[in-house]
């Protein structure tokens, strides 16, 4: 008994003193970052804020690309369904919000009835008649802790994250679409490289089997340069299968079916453009930039500030719920006298519930709540930390393919020369051909590696952007033409 004196003596204090609003108002948390990413490299990015991250992919300059992405985001499946869990969670918002109006109902009846002779009491004039009922009941809890205000104040917080998260698939889609779009790309490269090599390898052969048909070269030279051809072509089968893929991937990344896309689009795709280089220099901003642009923090911070109120709600359940309702009806035997003043019938008055035990579950909502709150504040330092570390290693990756890139298309160049002149030296009959063999199959890697190199720049590009909250901004509508039906 002295918990519900307790609970007793806690309540008439809050209404004395003017209803106070139980639970924590929520207070963004301060989340301490670096004045400047550590990992900078001063010849590639700056601290000045970020520009255009909105369109960021336009700065790769492949039109190809551009209406890739346009047409991705005006028909992605995925896209279409965050927006409708943002409706959704609209929706939720407006049932909080309906709590604090009054419930009125209306109902009427007709009812025939017939009281026996039999009856009890005794009814000698068994009589048959008709009861007509017409009326409105209505019921309004008053708010007196804050209970409705809190559980507005977390599904508000609950639509704000949707919309973050709608942000969060819209960033993650342009960065799908320019991931595959580079896949492809290199793809194209590494199978045009083969074929080049397949030509210059092919002609190797040939030379060998002349020299060889005319005694002046052994037939172990034909049969090496026939495996080193042999060799580059089993390389063709799991390209083509990469590029088919990539093509497939954007197929569904544009809400398409897949293989009805590579169809529709080849020529478009099949557009000479090669792999799309990232500008020279990029701005980053500072971590704290980073913490606001992107929307996966964003939505943890909102996700946080849900639980937060939802404390307040389950609080809100310990103490007596305060309503005011009522019936107001007019009963008659006849239509016709539904509404005089004699046969009205009304109720009003306050109501009060209040849960005095329990075996303590209430107060174990509490808690449970109260922890998922917490669980939501460490979600939310995690996800910063994640962010962190997505910036600086992408920062970091890039930096190091821009300089892995420049290293292997020196050797590419080097290794061109030494293939053109050991088959040279060969022709002249001053070196043996595995010196060709070991020069051709040095290049192909060389070329090979060049090309993988660059578009792991390229993608390590995209990921950083997609770290630094890009993609999301400025979201365009939908064209309202018959676009939609092109695919």
């Amino acid at each position: 008994m002295n918990r519900i004196a307790h609970r007793a003596v806690c309540s008439v204090t809050l209404v004395v003193s003017g209803c106070a609003i139980v639970g924590e108002d929520y207070v963004p948390p301060e989340i301490e970052t670096a004045a400047e990413f550590t990992g900078s490299f001063e010849s590639v990015y700056g601290s000045s804020p970020p520009t255009n991250l909105g369109l960021w992919w336009e700065q790769l300059e492949d039109p190809v690309l551009n209406d890739l992405v346009e047409r991705a985001l005006e028909r992605s499946l995925e896209l279409e369904a965050a927006v409708v869990a943002v409706r959704r969670d609209a929706a939720l918002l407006g049932q909080a919000i309906g709590n604090r109006y009054p419930d009125i109902d209306g109902f009427g009846s007709g009812l025939r009835s017939r009281v026996g002779e039999d009856s009890f009491p005794a009814n000698p004039d068994a009589q048959t008649f008709n009861l007509w009922s017409l009326g409105l009941e209505f019921g309004y809890e008053l708010d007196v802790w804050g209970r409705v205000t809190r559980l507005i104040e977390a599904s508000s917080a609950d639509l704000d994250g949707s919309v973050e998260d709608l942000r969060d698939v819209r960033a993650l889609l342009v960065a799908s679409v320019v991931s595959a779009y580079v896949d492809l790309r290199e793809g194209e490269a590494r199978l045009e490289v083969a074929e080049q090599n397949i030509e210059t390898q092919k002609a190797s052969l040939a030379i060998t089997e002349t020299r060889f048909e005319a005694g002046a070269a052994p037939r172990l030279d034909v049969a090496q340069a026939r495996t080193n051809l042999a060799n580059t072509e089993a390389t063709l089968p799991s390209v083509r299968t990469s590029v088919r893929l990539s093509k497939l991937r954007l197929g569904v990344l544009l809400g398409a079916d897949p293989s009805r896309f590579v169809e529709r689009f080849q020529s478009e795709l099949s557009t000479a453009s090669g792999i799309p280089r990232p500008p020279e220099r990029i701005q980053v901003g500072v971590p704290a930039d980073l913490l606001r642009q992107r929307p996966d923090v964003r939505a943890a911070e909102r996700a946080l500030a849900s639980e937060v109120a939802r404390v307040g709600v389950e609080i809100g359940d310990l103490y007596p719920r305060f309503s005011f309702g009522g019936t107001i009806s007019f009963e008659a035997t006849d239509t016709d006298q539904w509404f005089r003043e004699s046969n009205g019938i009304f109720g009003l008055g306050p109501s009060l519930t209040w849960n005095l035990f329990d075996g303590g579950r209430e107060r174990g909502e509490v808690r449970a709540q109260e922890a998922a709150a917490e669980l939501a504040l460490v979600t939310y330092r995690q996800t910063v930390l994640v962010a962190l570390e997505d910036a600086e290693g992408a920062m970091f990756s890039l930096a190091r393919d821009r300089d892995e890139v420049k290293a292997l298309a020196a050797v590419v160049d080097a290794a061109r020369d030494s293939a053109e002149l050991s088959r040279q030296l060969y022709l002249a009959g001053k070196s043996d051909f595995q010196n060709v063999l070991d020069s051709e199959r040095t290049l192909f890697d060389a070329q090979d590696a060049l090309i993988e190199s660059t578009a792991g720049a390229t993608q390590s590009y995209v990921s950083l952007l997609r770290a630094i909250g890009g993609g999301w901004q400025e979201p365009r509508e939908p064209e309202s033409s018959t676009a939609g039906d092109e695919e």
